[in-house]
Parts: structure tokens; sequence; C-alpha cells
């Protein structure tokens, strides 16, 4: 199914068994290869999501005092999904990073983060 055999015989066993058997297969510094495009993410989508929901949610409260759980909900919802629209270009980068990882001495496509973002 155009999968990548896994060849080696290195099993991982929890967060921690993971974090210390990559650690000692590809060095310590394979740990942060992914962060920036990780933050990139984290901040589009929290900030997004954070700083839009008050002004969305006094949109669907319609000048009541007090929001209803419909109105919290929606605002909810509404800015959720404008943060996945605009910060999908920022998943599409972590997830093409990820998967170039495993080519193991053959030239990766991408350099870096920002050059993942422009092919």
């Amino acid at each position: 199914q155009g999968e990548f055999p896994v060849s080696s015989g290195i099993t991982y066993k929890g967060v921690l068994g993971t974090i210390t058997t990559l650690a000692k297969t590809e060095g310590p510094m394979k740990l942060y290869s992914g962060l920036p495009a990780g933050l990139q993410r984290q901040i589009s989508f929290a900030s997004l999501r954070i700083g839009l929901y008050d002004s969305v949610q006094e949109y669907f409260t319609s000048g009541n005092e007090t929001p209803s759980l419909g109105s919290k909900i929606s605002a909810g919802l509404t800015t959720g999904g404008v943060a996945v629209f605009i910060g999908q270009p920022t998943e599409v980068v972590k997830v093409r990073l990820q998967a170039q990882s495993h080519l193991h001495g053959l030239k990766p496509r991408y350099t870096g983060t920002y050059n993942a973002y422009r092919i």
C-alpha cells in the first residue's frame, strides 16, 4: 500500500521508552528536529482560537449579558473551524518534515520549515 517497510527491530515502549530509544539510535538532536513546525502549528491554532473567541461569542449572544450554552458552543465551533482553516498549512509542513525524517541517507526534499512552506 505504499507504506515504508520497517526493517529495524526497534520496539518503542511508552513515551519515555520512545524518547530514550530515539536519542540512542538517532542522536539527542533528533528530539528537537520538528520543534519549529510544531511550535508554529500550536501558535497559529491556539492564538486564533483564544483570540477570536470573545468577539465571536459576543456576536452569537445578540446583546444578552449572560451568554447561553448554545452561544458558547457556537463560538467554540466557529473559532475552532477558523483556526483549522487558516492554520492548515502549518499542519501540512509538520507532516512533510516528519515524513522525510525516515529517509535514512537519502537527500531530504525540504531543507527546513520555510522551504517546506514554499514547495
